[in-house]
């Protein structure tokens, strides 16, 4: 008779309590000792106490390392080849450890212009992450395992990650190598919050106030806010972790609104790859378009970069003081094309990339078949044709409306003005001029585009184009006395007219709450100023009249939550904490009839 395959057992009770508790701490220790390393000046006396630090953190590794070996009961070589990267980086941080004194040296050979401390604190902080990374595998991949008692709906698991990404963020910009020493607490949880949310207000002029550290820990926030952090762990669980299992594919399924849950795979290799492509040539794009304003623009490597993420994600910050308004980049047109290019193919929405993708790539593959294919051919979808045009349609409503409200006090730059305004105030909130300077008139234009915001599922926020759009298909509905919801030859259900009513109805609700609280709390400031700021904090934009530095710390922390609802989105966040719909009964009541006008 055939051996039986001998089944790796998962640990339960007592041994599934000690293997996570050792985890949980070796995870933490590791995350101090980067925090440390990272927020806080340290010199060579202080290298003994960082390297005890992770001798500790390198034995309690070992310690659940082994304790989930013996705990399984699964082979050595069969988990070291199951689990290939996990393995690989415990390989590379066993040589890093006991090579230690070797790689410094390596190092100073290859730096020769980087002192050694700077070394040992890069060897340092390389150790603790390379942890970091194997034990996050880890816990991706024993997810259900770890919280199958917690009631998390994928909802309330996506607030929950931008809210411990906030914390996260906000005590790493009160570290002392963050910032000049005048970052307060409600500062940095606003800082915070609006990079994990995109959005782009700020309290403090970040190229003063933020070291260079800290710009660097504003823009990591800024990216990890603009994917998602979902999208990021599920994109390392599915291809360094040895898959997603079925809960999680249901979970981003139902998150990401995808259909096929086949396709999880291909969504998240386009929406990552995408993303880190976009950057790579924006970068690029803006490094070669400052060639002339290199010699005054400090770091232009990192200014390049820091912009080009900041358009993508339509975060909307800078590192200048007065931004994309600065003299020498506001007449840059190479510049603000790269911004703007940026900003509105970050708008579009990882949907219609992802649909683009494969239509395209369907194309191309057709194109150079030798045989006729009789797959059904990739086309585009209803959603796709309905963000495209919604979104070329404000771009040529917002370039008209502008140029003709405010043309007079824009002189000579009154179509680039108008023309940047069209694209940026949806999503990102750059400005290449005072955005307080411009009329009344063009401030609610302004307030109306900044509102509908993005697509969905992109970086922008607001109530997204196609919820306006069918909005707009709905009156049409109701004026021509259509049947049903149509668009480009297709039929909608009647529960989207239904939800787009929802989102506005919430979304306005929204903006007047937060004005009205804005309005009491700062009542010598217009209103006309506090209801744009708003409702660039509800639709995540980040364009300002200068009113938020102006603001007390009540007024902040508002803003602040507002920010966050806004990028989860209002039926989201409303949604997560209801109960979950039942049934709908199959007796109906009676109907009856009331009066609108």
């Amino acid at each position: 008779m055939a051996d039986t395959e001998q089944i790796p057992t998962e640990p339960k009770g007592w041994t599934l309590r000690l293997v996570n508790s050792v985890s949980v701490v070796c995870l933490l220790c590791a995350l101090a000792i980067v925090v440390a390393v990272v927020g806080w000046p340290l010199d060579f006396g202080d290298m003994w106490l960082l390297r005890a630090g992770t001798r500790l953190t390198v034995g309690l590794f070992f310690i659940q390392e082994i304790l989930s070996i013996f705990f399984r009961r699964e082979p050595l070589f069969r988990r070291l080849a199951k689990h290939w990267v996990e393995s690989t980086l415990f390989f590379v941080l066993i040589a890093l450890i006991f090579g230690y004194t070797q790689v410094v040296g390596f190092l100073s050979g290859i730096f020769e212009d980087t002192s050694e401390l700077t070394l040992r604190h890069a060897c340092t902080v390389g150790i603790n992450l390379l942890i970091l990374w194997v034990l996050t595998l880890r816990g991706i991949r024993f997810r259900k395992t770890l919280f199958r008692n917690i009631p998390l709906t994928p909802g309330r698991v996506f607030i929950l990650s931008f809210a411990l990404l906030i914390s996260v963020g906000t005590l790493l910009l009160k570290t002392p190598n963050a910032s000049t020493g005048v970052l307060s607490w409600c500062d940095a949880l606003f800082l915070s919050t609006s990079a994990v949310c995109v959005t782009g207000l700020s309290p403090v002029d970040i190229s003063s106030v933020l070291t260079f550290n800290g710009q660097c820990i504003l823009l990591i926030l800024i990216q990890l806010g603009g994917l998602g952090v979902m999208s990021i762990t599920y994109f390392f669980a599915y291809f360094f972790a040895g898959g997603l299992s079925l809960k999680n594919r249901f979970d981003f399924q139902d998150l990401f609104s995808e259909d096929n849950i086949a396709q999880i795979g291909t969504v998240l290799a386009v929406m990552i790859g995408f993303t880190l492509t976009a950057e790579i040539v924006g970068a690029i794009w803006v490094y070669f378009s400052i060639s002339d304003c290199v010699p005054v623009i400090e770091n232009p490597l990192f200014f390049s970069v820091f912009h080009s993420i900041s358009a993508f994600c339509n975060a909307g910050f800078s590192t200048l003081p007065d931004g994309m308004a600065d003299p020498r980049l506001c007449a840059n047109i190479p510049m603000i094309s790269a911004a703007f290019s940026m900003c509105v193919i970050g708008g579009l929405g990882f949907p219609v990339i992802k649909n683009f993708w494969l239509y395209f790539s369907d194309k191309i593959r057709r194109a150079h078949a030798r045989r006729f294919s009789e797959r059904v051919p990739v086309r585009l979808t209803t959603h796709t044709k309905l963000v495209l045009v919604t979104t070329f349609s404000l771009l040529v409503f917002g370039l008209v409306a502008f140029y003709l409200l405010d043309w007079d006090s824009w002189g000579g730059d009154s179509i680039l003005r108008a023309f940047f305004l069209s694209g940026t105030s949806r999503t990102a909130g750059f400005d290449i001029g005072a955005t307080a300077n411009i009329t009344p008139a063009a401030l609610l234009l302004l307030m109306v585009l900044m509102f509908i915001g993005g697509s969905p599922f992109s970086t922008a926020g607001g109530i997204k184009t196609t919820t306006f759009a069918v909005a707009i298909l709905s009156l049409r509905q109701f004026v021509f006395g259509r049947r049903d919801l149509e668009v480009f030859g297709r039929r909608l259900n009647s529960d989207i007219a239904n939800q787009a009513l929802a989102i506005v109805l919430l979304g306005g609700a929204g903006v007047f709450a937060v004005t009205a609280a804005l309005c009491l709390l700062h009542s010598e400031i217009p209103f006309l100023y506090l209801a744009f700021e708003a409702v660039s904090a509800v639709g995540t934009v980040g364009l300002s009249c200068g009113v938020t530095p102006k603001l007390g710390d009540p007024a902040k922390l508002i803003l602040a939550g507002t920010m966050f609802i806004g990028r989860i989105g209002v039926l989201l966040f409303v949604m997560s904490f209801l109960p979950r719909r039942k049934a709908p009964a199959t007796a109906r009541l009676p109907e009856g009839t009331i009066v609108l006008s």
